[in-house]
């Protein structure tokens, strides 16, 4: 994009974020909250399928599940932003790229607090830190750019295909409830078909790249980074080139 679809694309998400809080009575505490409550949920029924400890498990819970629900939220807003823009794709030029950027910025900047209630809730709870949580700022970008990535793709089908949202949806819940999100990989056994499910998972390498940092005290591996940097920069390169092969035809379709 070139300078003023930039500056145009920073206004726009400036402007979404206060649309989007502005009538809300908790406001940008929602931010804290809304993942709060996701973990007590989810920590209260999978600690038992687990078999781990409430507290051990929410750790384990937490460190993966920021990212994930950041992901999540970036795949979704990203898949409605052009036919969202429709009024603005009609009445002046505007780069589409430029409409899913903003709200991939606006999932970004939510994501600070997300990690800040991360990170008092550990402090709550006496979790140890260690010197490789130093990593989680460089181990957010594959999670970004796969999210980015996919919500052009997204964005590019939903413009033609409007049912593509609950495929979307369904194929997102699928990805989460069967990721080591919410299972350890060892609480399987080696020979069983839900361990090799778990270890082929695709967000396997993503969600390593929080949970060794945060719960195993360890450095994400080589392997980790290659595989989600890889996918992640893969999945923006074709989201990138879907929107420019069909950006010409956006306009009628909207």
């Amino acid at each position: 994009m070139d300078l003023v679809a930039r500056r145009f694309t920073w206004q726009y998400a400036v402007s979404q974020l206060k649309l989007k809080y502005r009538y809300t009575s908790l406001g940008f505490f929602w931010n804290f909250l809304e993942p709060a409550l996701f973990l007590v949920v989810l920590s209260a029924v999978f600690s038992v399928v687990n078999k781990m400890d409430l507290r051990d498990y929410a750790v384990f819970l937490f460190g993966a599940l920021v990212p994930w629900r950041y992901f999540e939220k970036v795949v979704n807003t990203c898949m409605e932003s052009i036919v969202g823009g429709d009024w603005l794709l009609k009445k002046m030029y505007v780069s589409p790229f430029a409409l899913p950027a903003s709200r991939w910025l606006v999932a970004t900047f939510e994501l600070f607090f997300s990690l800040t209630a991360m990170f008092v809730f550990f402090a709550a709870i006496g979790h140890p830190w260690t010197i490789h949580v130093s990593i989680l700022a460089l181990a957010i970008i594959p999670w970004s750019l796969l999210g980015l990535g996919i919500g052009l793709i997204a964005a590019v089908l939903f413009t033609f295909f409007r049912d593509i949202r609950t495929i979307v949806q369904l194929v997102l819940m699928l990805t989460f409830f069967s990721s080591p999100i919410l299972f350890k990989v060892d609480m399987f056994k080696d020979n069983v078909l839900q361990a090799w499910m778990v270890k082929l998972h695709p967000i396997t390498y993503f969600a390593a790249l929080f949970q060794k940092p945060i719960y195993y005290a360890a450095w994400p591996g080589v392997a980790d980074w290659i595989v989600s940097f890889s996918v992640s920069v893969l999945a923006c390169l074709i989201g990138v080139s879907m929107v420019n092969k069909y950006k010409g035809t956006f306009y009628y379709n909207l």
